[in-house]
């Protein structure tokens, strides 16, 4: 692992006779840290990540296949209950929304194609019967399509059509956005593309007067020539990453440059410097801003507050007791749901959920 930039003889201190540093070899210094701190960052990220996939496969894999092995068996049940006597046109058409309800979640979280499958069908009937139950009033007429009641094999064409159109708009906004940035250049844009092209050319001008240093096939030296084929491999990484910093490391480390050398490069050279190590900080940023992304859709996460690393052991842990919980508790209303009595009580206590949407 290659040693903290802040840490190097990179980082330019104060010369003799000269008090102070230029606003550029400030800049240079505080992006050497910002990389740095940035590069543990993501470590951190990519090790924590690591340790709780391996978790995840070890303890939440199967304790997930037991709670929606139980989710399914509860379905089953009420979908028995349905079929019995004793149940009122208000309760049973509760029952048919909670069916439909539980029957979709299992059916977007399960991965168990079969289940999936059975899950989606009992979806779309008991979702249909909901709609068969509204009353005739002008609100159901706008919600019940023409003709009567959709089947399943309708409902799943219209939802594909709907697709289809959000698709082609997206789309079309997509083209149109594309056409608008195909206009002729600002000069502000030229600007920045000429800064970029001189920015290249800085790195590519490193890269080159490694490669000559260290081509192996010009090393008579069988030793020599393995520790320069070493060398340039890591050379050709770096230059297409397109980091400057570990270029500029690997010229320390050859002995191109030394620890006086960045201190005596000039401002318009090293501002060209800085461009680059602005876009590799921003590019170490977005990636750990990708990972943190990831993590929190994984984890279900809507709280606002940053999503740190040593989190994530901790939300695992949650998620363990909250299964370990959840699978006797649904274990045991499978169970119950063969009394009338219970089932009416755990429907009205279903009724707020329906209520909110959930």
């Amino acid at each position: 692992m290659p040693p903290s930039p802040a840490a190097t003889p990179l980082r330019i201190g104060r010369q003799p006779g000269d008090p102070s540093l230029t606003p550029a070899q400030q800049s240079f210094n505080a992006l050497l840290a910002q990389i740095a701190d940035q590069r543990a960052i993501l470590a951190a990220w990519n090790q924590a990540i690591d340790a709780y996939h391996q978790r995840y496969a070890k303890d939440v894999a199967p304790l997930l296949e037991r709670y929606y092995a139980a989710h399914a068996a509860l379905v089953n049940a009420l979908v028995e209950a349905s079929a019995r006597k004793g149940l009122g046109r208000t309760l049973l058409r509760d029952l048919h929304a909670v069916i439909a309800r539980l029957a979709r979640d299992l059916a977007d979280n399960v991965r168990d194609p079969a289940t999936r499958a059975a899950m989606q069908a009992l979806q779309a009937q008991y979702a249909q019967e909901q709609l068969a139950d509204v009353p005739d009033t002008p609100d159901a007429l706008q919600i019940a399509p023409p003709g009567g009641p959709e089947s399943p094999e309708d409902i799943v064409r219209r939802v594909e059509e709907e697709m289809q159109a959000r698709q082609a708009r997206a789309q079309q906004e997509r083209e149109l956005h594309h056409a608008s940035r195909a206009r002729k250049p600002s000069a502000q844009q030229r600007q920045q593309q000429e800064a970029a092209q001189e920015a290249s050319q800085s790195v590519r001008s490193v890269y080159r007067k490694l490669a000559s240093a260290l081509h192996p096939d010009r090393e008579p030296d069988e030793a020599e020539r393995l520790r320069k084929t070493a060398l340039m491999q890591r050379v050709n990484l770096a230059y297409a990453a397109g980091s400057l910093l570990d270029l500029l490391q690997l010229q320390l480390e050859v002995e191109q440059i030394d620890a006086q050398h960045m201190a005596t490069v000039g401002d318009t050279h090293l501002q060209r410097y800085n461009q680059v190590l602005t876009d590799q900080l921003a590019e170490l940023q977005q990636e750990v801003a990708t990972l943190e992304a990831s993590m929190r859709e994984q984890l279900g996460s809507t709280s606002r507050r940053k999503l740190q690393p040593g989190q994530l052991m901790a939300q695992l842990r949650s998620q363990i007791q909250a299964l370990e919980h959840d699978i006797p508790l649904l274990r045991r209303e499978v169970q119950a749901m063969d009394d009338n009595d219970y089932l009416k009580q755990w429907l009205k206590a279903q009724r707020e959920d329906l209520l909110n949407g959930d």
